[in-house]
Parts: structure tokens; sequence; C-alpha cells
């Protein structure tokens, strides 16, 4: 009898140990998947910031006249695209859509058809796209108004 209870308190300890092995393992694997994620959204928050921060033009100089339209259903994010499909803009549109909510500007875009510059960063066509009257903006950008929710 006493040998039974011997290997029965010998197999729980052999299982005991095995099990928590196995428990280590698993934390260990869990530990290392959260931070190759964690690294992951930083390399993407990081390019999401240098985008947004650090906007360059398409070209430089003049660059070459665009003309778009905005119709008054499309959201900022298909604006982005938009712009980005034309040439306009060579950043995401993730980018885009917070650079258009941390500006001046948020809410304020409205449809039309707008005659933009390759050689403008996003900062630059925003008031152009809000059809803000202002005396810094270029001679050769126009905003010709498809339909103003301002003149209603």
């Amino acid at each position: 009898m006493a040998a039974g209870k011997r290997e029965e308190k010998d197999d729980s300890l052999g299982y005991r140990l095995a099990l928590g092995g196995i428990k280590g393992v698993v934390r260990i694997l869990v530990i290392i998947a959260l931070i190759m994620i964690l690294v992951y959204l930083g390399k993407r928050a990081y390019s999401l910031g240098y985008e947004i921060f650090d906007e360059k033009a398409v070209d430089s100089g003049d660059g070459r006249a665009v003309t778009v339209t905005i119709t008054d259903d499309m959201s900022v994010r298909q604006i982005g695209k938009l712009l980005i499909s034309n040439g306009l803009l060579n950043e995401s549109a993730n980018a885009f859509v917070v650079q258009e909510m941390i500006s001046g500007y948020h809410g304020e875009i409205l449809p039309g058809t707008y005659t933009l510059r390759t050689s403008m960063t996003a900062d630059d066509m925003f008031p152009i796209l809000a059809q803000e009257e202002d005396s810094d903006t270029p001679d050769n950008v126009s905003a010709d108004s498809v339909e103003s929710t301002s003149a209603q």
C-alpha cells in the first residue's frame, strides 16, 4: 500500500511540474507577443506622426494644377483619398484625417470644384477647401463652389 501511495505522489508531482513548465512557457510566449504588438503599434504611431507633422508637397516650385470636385456626401477620409489619387498629397488618408481634425478647419471643408497645385501641402489646401476668403491664397489657385452649404 505504501508503494502505491508513493507512485501516486510521484505521478502527481511530475504532472504538477510539467503543468508548471507549460504555464511558464505560455506566459513567456504571451509576453513576447505583447511586446511585438507594442513595437508594431509604436512604429505605426511614429510613422503616422511623422506624416502629420513633417508634411512635404508632392512637387517643388509651382507644381502642376489639378482640378478636383468634392461632393457633400464625401467624408474627410474620402477627400484625402481623392487628393492622393490625383497626385496632390503624398501621405496616407489617415494622416490627412488627423491633419484636418487638428487644424482650424475641422468640419469646414465645403463641397465644390477646386483647382489645387501639387506644390501645396494639406495645410495649404485647408483654407481653399473651406472656401475661406484669404489674401494669402495664391492667384493660381481657385475654388469654384458647386454646392455651398453656407449659401443656404
